[in-house]
């Protein structure tokens, strides 16, 4: 399992792993190919990083070694596949270094991410976070949902980097194990939370931005707002573009009306590159 890191780059070609025989070598300097089971055989050659290797024996001989600091856990494994020469090569290697087979756990679903040219799917547990790419069509899963994700580990190449391997972690499977707040506020509020605004905004941006104040209002603590909710009154709140004490900032303000009046009850400022929604006051 990778943890997921934001970057800006264009994946070229996808390559899922197929076949529950064929892992991935994960050891970024490479893997050494013995004669035998034993460190003490012959190195006859070398795996490179992220190559596809079919297992055709997983051997009883278990052992640990320290990389890096880090104790890894594994076995002789016999396997076939391209060595760095580009020649087949067959021999033992420790599973250590190897990719696992399908994996399956559960998370903290956080956003759908297709602004690539691959489609991801972020999620959490703990305090971790994960990218998969995402392999389904659907977009029912809100933020907060508690998610199964079945993956494995496939490769990708990464284009303006000579076309350089890596590895990635593709979903099989999903499904939803428990709404989220923001699911659970959706089925027993029932209303559409309306906003105003002024700007040319895009609609991309203005589903994004009300995914971001709909999940402030869920987990607000402010009174007023959870009396809104309670009661079932319609919540609202305005975009628009403000200069405050020299910053161009977008603010939120969310309201009621009430009467034909409207009473802003929280004023949020929004930072879209994060995103991430601040209190402020106006």
């Amino acid at each position: 399992m990778k943890k997921f890191a934001l970057t800006f780059i264009i994946f070229i070609q996808i390559i899922p792993l197929c076949a529950q025989n064929n892992l991935f070598v994960t050891a970024k300097s490479g893997l050494n190919v013995r004669e035998n089971s034993s460190l003490d055989a012959k190195k006859i050659g070398k795996f490179n990083y992220a190559e596809k290797v079919a297992v055709l024996h997983k051997t009883d001989l278990f052992f640990e070694v320290t990389d890096d600091g880090k104790k890894i856990k594994g076995q002789w494994y016999k396997v076939t596949g391209k060595s760095d020469s580009n020649k087949e090569l067959t021999g033992y290697v420790f599973s250590g270094f190897l990719s696992l087979p399908k994996q399956k756990d559960t998370f903290n679903f956080l956003h759908y991410n297709d602004n690539f040219d691959y489609p991801v799917i972020g999620a959490s547990k703990g305090k971790s976070f994960y990218g998969f790419i995402n392999t389904e069509e659907g977009r029912s899963y809100l933020k907060g949902d508690s998610i199964e994700i079945e993956w494995e580990t496939g490769v990708v190449y990464i284009a303006g980097d000579g076309d350089r391997k890596q590895l990635a972690d593709f979903i099989v499977t999903t499904k939803k194990i428990k709404n989220g707040k923001i699911a659970d506020f959706r089925e027993a509020y029932k209303k559409e939370i309306k906003y105003t605004y002024t700007n040319n905004y895009t609609q991309d941006y203005l589903d994004k931005l009300y995914l971001e104040v709909e999940n402030y209002i869920v987990n607000s603590k402010n009174e007023l707002i959870i009396k809104i909710i309670e009661d079932k009154e319609q919540l609202a709140y305005s975009i628009e573009e403000k200069t405050i004490n020299g910053k161009d900032l977008t603010v939120i303000g969310i309201y009621k009306s009430f009467e034909g009046r409207t009473i802003t009850i929280q004023w949020l400022s929004y930072y879209p590159k994060f995103p991430k929604l601040y209190e402020i006051d106006l």
